[in-house]
């Protein structure tokens, strides 16, 4: 499944960002801040997984319903991370601003970084740049 072979691509990304992530943010903020931002990577990277795992098994056995199961991977990824936010920050395990912005912003990161990594490799994707003779 291309599906997973993207997520298990964004994953091994996310494995090389979360120690820099966590070492920064345990200098900004000590171990708090640093706790709380590897939560945001781990929660970001396990509903990338459970995406493209309920994406790519829609598309080999019925590609005519990806559309909606894409809406419901991401509905239901949604609500999945808003119940594990919900109990978290209930407990005081982690301060939530800093699990929020880097829940979104390792989305980001990682969605864009795959975007443009297949740009560059996929073929016919790249606009002719030879000169015109």
């Amino acid at each position: 499944m291309i599906e997973l072979q993207i997520v298990n691509r964004m994953v091994r990304r996310g494995f090389v960002i979360a120690p820099i992530l966590g070492v920064a943010l345990w200098v900004v903020g000590g171990s708090d801040y640093a706790v709380s931002g590897l939560v945001g990577v781990a929660m970001t990277l396990a509903n990338l997984y459970f995406a493209g795992r309920v994406i790519g098994a829609v598309a080999e056995s019925n590609p005519k319903m990806l559309l909606p199961a894409a809406m419901l991977a991401f509905t239901m990824g949604l609500a999945i991370l808003t119940g594990i936010s919900f109990v978290l920050k209930v407990n005081s395990l982690i301060y939530f601003p800093v699990t929020g912005f880097t829940l979104i912003g390792t989305h980001l990161l990682l969605v864009l970084w795959e975007s443009a990594v297949s740009y560059r490799i996929a073929p016919g994707t790249r606009p002719n740049t030879s000169p015109r003779s």
